[in-house]
């Protein structure tokens, strides 16, 4: 993996179920900043949707997609997995396998 440059353009993206009640995304966010400063690079999108990750018609996950092709960042930083997607990164994308 090629290492990233301090001008690394980062996109954020959290997410909470409206099915987890009483979450807040703010601390996925605050950690994913945080982590993001300490390696130097700059945040230019924030992506943020609270709904089930079995939704792929998400208004911020679309966006973020439609930005990613647009290359408006260079990497997207999301807290874990299971907060990115409830169906696996190739369906969340639309690729066939």
């Amino acid at each position: 993996m090629a290492e990233l440059k301090p001008d690394t353009r980062v996109a954020i993206y959290g997410r909470v179920s409206t099915r987890d009640k009483g979450q807040e995304v703010e601390n996925q966010l605050a950690q994913l900043r945080e982590f993001t400063a300490k390696q130097g690079w700059t945040i230019s999108c924030e992506y943020v949707d609270r709904e089930s990750g079995a939704n792929r018609d998400r208004i911020e996950f679309q966006e973020m997609f439609r930005d990613a092709a647009h290359r408006r960042f260079d990497l997207l930083l999301f807290w874990s997995l299971d907060r990115f997607t409830r169906e696996g990164l190739w369906r969340s994308a639309g690729i066939s396998q």
